[in-house]
């Protein structure tokens, strides 16, 4: 599934939990850490970004949320890492899953709803997994 497939799948079977990535620039990444794909480029093209995905539902009257982070991610300067990245850089499943994992609620309902989307999630990264492994 890419990106907006998952996140509507999860709004079907988990409505009670909102799933939301947010990106924010990341003022702690350096170019010269960046890593060997960088090699041919130049930094004036590249903007580092920190994605975000917050997992948040009402438990028994509280707001809770859930939380994953991964900074240095590196999208062209100009765009919109929400459009050119949604999903990522592949990461999207395992931050989801932390999100929700985080969430702290003993509402059998809300329970249920979560546990149904990680289980979903767990079958993502499965069939990724799997689709990595046969891809040549």
């Amino acid at each position: 599934m890419n990106a907006k497939e998952l996140i509507q799948k999860l709004n079907e079977i988990a409505p009670s939990i909102a799933i939301e990535t947010i990106w924010s620039q990341d003022t702690n990444a350096s170019w010269r850490d960046a890593g060997d794909w960088t090699k041919g480029q130049q930094a004036k093209n590249w903007f580092p970004w920190q994605s975000e995905v917050r997992a948040t539902a009402i438990s028994n009257g509280k707001l809770i949320t859930g939380h994953a982070y991964l900074g240095a991610t590196w999208e062209r300067r100009g765009k919109d890492p929400a459009e050119s990245n949604p999903d990522i850089s592949g990461y999207l499943p395992q931050m989801i899953w932390k999100a929700l994992d985080e969430l702290d609620t003993v509402e059998p309902a809300l329970l249920k709803q979560k546990d149904a989307a990680i289980a979903l999630i767990d079958k993502e990264m499965s069939d990724r997994y799997t689709a990595q492994k046969t891809t040549p």
